[in-house]
């Protein structure tokens, strides 16, 4: 099978999750004294509930994403576990990357953990409802 480029149709929906890794990136290596304060919650904390919403949308766009795409039919059979293996890893990745940095942030695996429910919570509910429209 020739690798041919994908036709910028396609190549949005490689863009999308893409984009929002590197926005994410952006905002977990950020330096401490650079952030914003977080408001504080009774309920729960800003920062768990963050970490799961931006890894809730990483789900949402890689699912669709993988799902959408036609170079690579083993991704697109096997998109749920291939993504949420990704998304763990990815989510880990920032926790040590936060610690070996030394930019005033520190890695804590509550943080991974919620990276991990978000990206389970947004798996779930993409497949569910992908299932139902087909």
């Amino acid at each position: 099978m020739p690798l041919v480029p994908p036709t910028p149709r396609r190549r949005a929906y490689v863009a999308l999750p893409v984009a929002w890794a590197v926005v994410i990136l952006l905002l977990t290596l950020t330096p401490a004294d650079r952030m914003p304060p977080q408001p504080r919650w009774e309920l729960l904390s800003f920062d768990t509930a963050a970490h799961a919403a931006v890894f809730w949308l990483l789900a949402v766009l890689s699912y669709f994403s993988a799902r959408r795409q036609q170079r690579w039919p083993w991704l697109r059979q096997h998109a749920f576990s291939v993504l949420l293996l990704a998304g763990v890893a990815f989510g880990f990745l920032i926790e040590v990357l936060q610690t070996t940095m030394h930019v005033g942030r520190y890695g804590e695996w509550t943080d991974g953990l919620s990276d991990a429910i978000g990206m389970s919570i947004g798996l779930l509910m993409i497949s569910a409802a992908m299932r139902r429209l087909n």
